[in-house]
C-alpha cells in the first residue's frame, strides 16, 4: 500500500535550505572591518530570522525516516542507500572544496601536508565547513535501529487510550523540550569551564559537541512525532500559526537584545549558537511556524508553490554546492569597498548563490555521473504513465535532509 506523499517535506527544504544559504551570506560580510553599525545590526537581526535552516533538516531527517521505516526496515539495504545518496556526495564535494582552496591559498600538491589536509578534511571538514552537518546527520541514521526500538514501546504507550494520546504526546514532547533545554544550558554556560578542568577525551568531546547527534535530538523526535500523527500534526502547525507567530516575535526581539548586549565592536554571531537556551525557543518557534506556513502553501497552490518545490527538489544539491557558489562570489566582493553597502551586497550575493547553486543540482541531475554529486536525484529516472513523478519514497526527492 502507497503512503501519501508529504508534498510539505519538499517545501520545507527549500525553506531550510534558503535560509542557510542566507545565514553564510550574512556570515561573509557581517565581519568585513569597513562595514556600518546599522548594516551590521540588520545583518545580525536578519541572521536570528533564519536560524531555522539546520535543525528543520534534522526534523525532516526524523519525520522521513520515522515515516518510511517505523514498520520495516532491511538494515543493510538501508546503510547501503543513506552511504550511497549521502556520503559519496559528501566525499565527491569535500574533494572539490579542497582542490579549490588549495589552489586559492597556493598549496602544492606534490607536497605530503596538502594530502594529509584532505584526510582531515574528510573527518572535520572546513574548506567545505557546511560539510559537518552530513557527518553529524548520518550518525542519526546509523543509529535508526535503535531510535525505532526505543520508539516502539512510547508509541504504544501512547495509542493505548487513543482519547488520551493527544495529551500524552504533548507531555512528551514537554518533556523532552525540558531536557533539550537543560542540554543547551550545559553546552551554553558550563560545557567550556567543565571541560577545561577536566580535560582529555570529555574536553575534546565538548570543544566538538556541535557536531554530535545527542545535541539536535530534539528536532529530530519531533519529526518522528510528526511522522507519526501526520494529519493532526498539520492541524496543529496551522491552527498554533498564529501562536508560534507572536512566540517568534517575542523570542525575535529578545534574542536581538541579547546579540546586541554581548556585541561592541563587531556582531558576535557565534553567541547565538544552536545551542543555547533563547536561540532553541527561537528555533521551536520558528520550525512550527514555517511547517504550518508550507502547510498552507500545499493547499492553495499556485506559483509559488511550484517554485518552491522546485527549489526543495534540487535543496540537497544546492546545499552542497552552495558554498562553492559563495567562494566564487566573494572572490569578487572581499576586494571591493563596501562601506554602507553591506546588507544590500548580502542579499544580492544570497540570491546568486542561492540560484547558481539549486542550477548546479539541477545541472547534475540531467548528467550521467549526476549521482556522485548529489545523490539519488542524480539517479532518478521518468517511469511510464507516471507522468514523470517516481513512485513513492519521500528520499527519492532528495536526501532526507
Amino acid at each position: 500500500m502507497r503512503k501519501e506523499r508529504i508534498e510539505e517535506v519538499t517545501l520545507l527544504r527549500a525553506m531550510a535550505f534558503m535560509a542557510i544559504t542566507m545565514q553564510h551570506c550574512i556570515a561573509e560580510y557581517i565581519y568585513r572591518p569597513d562595514i556600518a553599525q546599522p548594516d551590521a545590526v540588520m545583518l545580525g537581526m536578519l541572521f536570528h530570522f533564519t536560524r531555522f535552516g539546520t535543525p528543520t533538516f534534522v526534523f525532516l531527517s526524523g519525520l522521513i525516516l520515522f515515516y518510511n521505516y517505523a514498520e520495516k526496515l532491511n538494515y543493510l539495504t538501508y546503510v547501503r542507500k543513506r552511504a550511497t545518496d549521502i556520503l559519496v556526495p559528501f566525499l565527491t564535494w569535500t574533494v572539490i572544496y579542497w582542490v579549490s582552496v588549495s589552489i586559492i591559498s597556493g598549496h602544492s600538491f606534490t607536497v605530503a601536508g596538502t594530502w594529509t589536509t584532505l584526510v582531515r578534511q574528510l573527518v572535520e571538514p572546513s574548506y567545505g565547513y557546511h560539510l559537518w552537518f552530513i557527518l553529524m546527520i548520518f550518525q542519526f541514521y546509523l543509529l535508526l535501529p535503535l531510535l525505532l526500538r526505543l520508539a516502539k514501546p512510547v508509541h504504544s504507550f501512547i495509542q493505548r487510550e487513543p482519547e488520551q494520546a493527544f495529551r500524552r504526546t504533548l507531555m512528551l514532547v514537554a518533556g523532552a523540550a525540558i531536557v533539550y533545554g537543560a542540554l543547551t544550558w550545559f553546552s551554553y554556560y558550563r560545557a567550556g569551564a567543565s571541560a577545561a578542568a577536566i580535560g582529555g577525551f570529555w574536553e575534546w568531546l565538548m570543544v566538538h559537541r556541535s557536531k554530535w547527534f545527542v545535541f539536535y535530538f530534539f528536532y529530530f523526535l519531533l519529526g518522528a512525532v510528526c511522522a507519526y500523527g501526520l494529519d493532526r500534526f498539520r492541524r496543529v502547525a496551522v491552527s498554533s500559526l498564529l501562536a508560534s507567530g507572536l512566540a517568534f516575535i517575542l523570542l525575535y526581539i529578545w534574542a536581538g537584545y541579547e546579540l546586541l548586549g554581548i556585541s561592541t565592536t563587531s556582531m558576535m554571531l557565534g553567541a547565538s549558537t544552536y545551542l543555547r537556551p533563547t536561540i532553541f525557543l527561537l528555533i521551536v518557534a520558528q520550525l512550527m511556524a514555517v511547517y504550518g506556513l508550507a502547510v498552507i502553501i500545499d493547499r492553495h497552490g499556485g506559483m509559488m508553490k511550484r517554485f518552491m518545490l522546485f527549489v526543495g527538489r534540487h535543496s540537497f544539491g544546492g546545499f552542497l554546492a552552495h558554498a562553492f557558489v559563495l567562494m566564487l562570489v566573494s572572490g569578487v566582493t572581499r576586494p571591493m569597498q563596501l562601506e554602507g553597502s553591506h546588507l544590500i551586497a548580502t542579499l544580492i550575493t544570497f540570491l546568486i548563490v542561492a540560484a547558481g547553486s539549486i542550477g548546479i543540482a539541477k545541472l547534475a541531475s540531467l548528467l550521467p555521473f549526476g549521482s556522485l554529486l548529489i545523490g539519488a536525484q542524480g539517479r532518478k529516472k521518468k517511469s511510464p504513465g507516471s507522468n514523470g513523478k517516481p513512485p513513492y519514497r519521500q528520499e527519492q526527492t532528495g536526501a532526507p535532509l
